[in-house]
């Protein structure tokens, strides 16, 4: 089974909106969203489903509100 059929139909028009067009492509758009501080969670739980681990370094680093 191929990395886009284990995706949903509105996951991959997502993917289409972003420009990923292979797993390298996604993959380094999930790495990427690791440093944003407001990542696209989509984008981040479509490499989750697609085995990619990554840590939100900047969304995690955020002070936390009092």
């Amino acid at each position: 089974m191929g990395w886009k059929q284990k995706l949903t139909k509105k996951e991959l028009h997502h993917l289409r909106e972003t420009g990923a067009k292979t797993l390298a492509d996604v993959r380094a758009n999930v790495l990427y969203q690791s440093k944003n501080r407001f990542p696209c969670w989509e984008c981040v739980e479509i490499g989750r489903k697609l085995g990619i681990e990554v840590e939100l370094t900047a969304f995690h680093s955020q002070p936390k509100p009092k």
